[in-house]
């Protein structure tokens, strides 16, 4: 009986084992053909009329090389995208413990901000840029401004005609304004305003919050849940 036992546990353990393969592969290949697909539809979209907000987690949850990883992600997504005020206009909002307008090039486009100026301004972003605590609120409250409300002025539109994403790139943890940190109802707003709003998790992350972000988790959330894949899919992105 015992020897049926062990064999049985080894059966078991193989099965187990090969699901979570299974599942990890699969998982990987819809982030593969979904951003894929995001990243084909800018290259195929009217560049003059195509906008990215990047929500960069910046705060102390997340590890040195998680941030690192974020900042690959943004860099390889927009390695084959045209980037400038005829183009693809590009935000960067960085959140820690408050959040702020990194780059400008939505809210405030200009025919120097081009890729060039995008990389020297994005690559030299320190991690430590907005303090240690996780204001995604403020993020989204921004990407917000931006997009609708009082940083608008310039914004390309009507949102039903004009491309718009905002990507956020985060470990999926907020815990400010302490009274009231959640950032769902200003996302909510997001996807009445016609903007498709990508959640990215990095590192060791809360799902459930990215689910709550998106209007179509099946779609918009994505797990990556260690760095070769986030790698990998990256490579994948640009081309490579």
């Amino acid at each position: 009986m015992a020897g049926k036992m062990k064999a049985f546990l080894r059966v078991a353990v193989f099965f187990l084992a090969s699901f979570q393969f299974a599942t990890t592969q699969d998982w990987l290949a819809v982030s593969k053909q979904e951003l894929l697909r995001l990243r084909n539809e800018f290259l195929a979209f009217d560049n003059r009329k195509s906008d990215i907000l990047f929500l960069v987690d910046t705060s102390g949850s997340l590890g040195r090389h998680d941030y690192n990883e974020e900042k690959k992600f943004v860099t390889n997504l927009l390695n084959e995208i045209s980037v400038g005020m005829e183009a693809t206009r590009v935000e960067v909002i960085p959140f820690g413990t408050t959040a702020s307008i990194f780059i400008d090039y939505v809210s405030a486009p200009d025919l120097s901000k081009t890729k060039c100026t995008f990389n020297e301004q994005f690559n030299p972003m320190p991690q430590t840029i907005n303090g240690w605590a996780t204001n995604m609120k403020g993020a989204f409250q921004l990407a917000y401004d931006v997009c609708v409300g009082k940083y608008s002025g310039q914004k390309r539109g009507p949102l039903n005609k004009v491309k718009t994403v905002v990507i956020l790139l985060t470990d999926g943890r907020w815990n400010t304004p302490w009274n009231d940190p959640s950032p769902i109802s200003i996302a909510q707003q997001l996807h009445t305003a016609n903007v498709e709003v990508f959640a990215i998790g990095v590192g060791w992350i809360d799902f459930e919050n990215l689910k709550k972000v998106v209007k179509d988790p099946s779609k918009q959330a994505f797990h990556l849940k260690d760095f070769t894949e986030f790698s990998e899919l990256a490579t994948y992105i640009r081309g490579g």
